[in-house]
């Protein structure tokens, strides 16, 4: 048979006893079948032999006892309307119904719901995906008794990842643990990295010791992510000194009649904080600039010279190391969250979005409206830094910067259409969803002339009308 239909009929066709070598009910099942030749009479007697040896297969035995059944649900499971608008998102695979996902999740949990039953799998899966893992405590706050069950039931590593996810900052105390261990010398770098990291998510003033040790480390990334962790630690001995430093390095000076800040760059001190913890651009002692300032508290420098932080920023510096000074003051500011200095410096940085977030949210729209270009038409590089500058505000933005966003959205000439489709998860996650922003968004979308950023626009105003219903469908 294998060879007839490998070579054909015309060159190898099955002789009349080819039917001795099948099993006896399929011999049987042949002769009583209805007589058929050619092609057609070969794949019936193949068809009748597959089905012969399926049928005569037995199926293996578990060897292992069948699970205790799952407890019953007590918790409110999300039914109708709110089940079948999970079951669209959670399969959707694209970034927005992702975030559409999450919303969904938070609404539920923040309302004592549960996932349906049927959907457990689906959402196990999801939060298996690189986009969903972030999400693992919300979802094992929604799994209910049966979804916590079924996670049990999955291997180890995913069973443990789902329902032991962590509200705080994750494994702290075992990273201390394995700090403190006289082996942790051998870990691989990464691990030793990430626990120095988990540390500083958590850090006491009893981690001062464990991490002053980690400053010797053999790897840069751990020496950095020691001295990060040390910077954040109040009162201690490593951030005294980086502060220390720093302020020694700058001074107020008169030349000229006008006031202006002399910088010295830090001498070279093996034994000194962040003598070789330190990246960026420039030469050495200026990076070491830099990362002293950053670590430096920016209310220490009111104090220091005496002057405001408005003042400071606008002020000249010597040596050409203004550069420097700034950048280490901006992320001074984002590390302590100083609004007072990051609305200062975005005054004279318009473009530094990092510090928009660090901001109240009345500034924060006045400090986004002030970076953005006033003049008309719009560009397309405008539109551009608009959006760079939207995607690190935190969401939902506040109304102000909601129509600063829809009125530099339709550039002339318009975006193309992969930077528009680029920014749709963007202007979905930003814009509040009530119902006059959403029809706010369809005007503007009816009124845009490029097909593709109208197309866009309407999927992001279906987007906050979905934001809407799943509120209403886990009331």
């Amino acid at each position: 048979m294998v060879t007839a239909a490998l070579l054909g009929l015309r060159r190898a066709a099955p002789d009349a006893s080819f039917g001795d070598g099948l099993p006896a009910v399929v011999r049987q099942a042949v002769e009583e079948a209805p007589r058929t030749t050619g092609p057609a009479g070969l794949l019936d007697v193949a068809a009748l032999d597959v089905v012969a040896r399926r049928a005569g297969t037995v199926q293996p035995r578990h060897a292992t006892e069948l699970p205790a059944p799952a407890e019953p649900e007590m918790s409110r499971v999300a039914r109708g309307a709110a089940r079948t608008r999970l079951a669209a998102l959670v399969t959707r695979g694209d970034v927005v119904g992702d975030q559409l996902t999450v919303h969904w999740l938070r609404t539920a949990a923040e309302r004592g719901y549960v996932v349906p039953p049927a959907l457990l799998p689906e959402v196990l899966g999801w939060v298996r995906r690189p986009a969903g893992h972030e999400h693992r405590a919300l979802v094992a706050a929604v799994l209910g008794a049966r979804g916590r069950w079924l996670a049990s039931q999955m291997p180890a590593g995913v069973a443990t990842a789902v329902l032991d996810a962590p509200d705080g900052p994750p494994g702290a105390d075992a990273a201390r643990a394995a700090v403190d261990d006289p082996q942790w010398s051998r870990r691989p770098v990464a691990a030793r990295t990430a626990d120095v990291a988990a540390i500083h998510g958590d850090v006491r003033p009893d981690d001062e010791e464990r991490l002053a040790r980690c400053l010797t480390d053999r790897a840069v990334t751990v020496r950095e992510a020691a001295a990060q962790a040390l910077v954040d630690l109040p009162g201690s001995r490593f951030a005294r000194d980086c502060a220390g430093r720093a302020l020694a390095c700058v001074a107020v000076d008169r030349q000229r009649l006008r006031r202006v800040l002399v910088v010295t760059l830090p001498e070279d001190d093996p034994a000194a904080p962040f003598q070789d913890v330190r990246t960026g651009a420039g030469g050495r002692r200026a990076r070491l600039l830099r990362a002293l300032v950053a670590a430096t508290p920016p209310s220490a420098w009111t104090a220091h010279l005496g002057r405001d932080a408005a003042d400071l920023v606008r002020m000249d510096v010597t040596d050409q190391l203004a550069a420097q000074l700034h950048a280490g003051w901006r992320d001074a500011a984002r590390r302590t969250r100083d609004a007072t200095w990051a609305q200062a410096l975005l005054a004279v940085h318009p473009h530094a979005v990092e510090l928009l977030a660090v901001l109240p949210e009345a500034a924060r729209a006045a400090a986004f409206a002030a970076a953005l270009p006033r003049r008309e038409p719009v560009t397309r590089d405008s539109a551009r830094h608009m959006l760079r500058l939207a995607a690190a505000l935190p969401t939902p933005w506040p109304g102000a910067v909601a129509d600063v966003v829809l009125r530099q959205i339709v550039p002339d000439p318009p975006l193309s259409d992969w930077e528009v489709r680029s920014a749709e998860p963007v202007l979905a996650a930003g814009l509040p969803h009530d119902a006059g922003t959403e029809q706010q968004v369809r005007a503007v979308a009816d009124r845009c002339t490029a097909p593709g950023t109208a197309q866009v626009l309407h999927a992001v105003a279906d987007t906050l009308m979905t934001r809407r219903a799943i509120l209403e469908e886990l009331a």
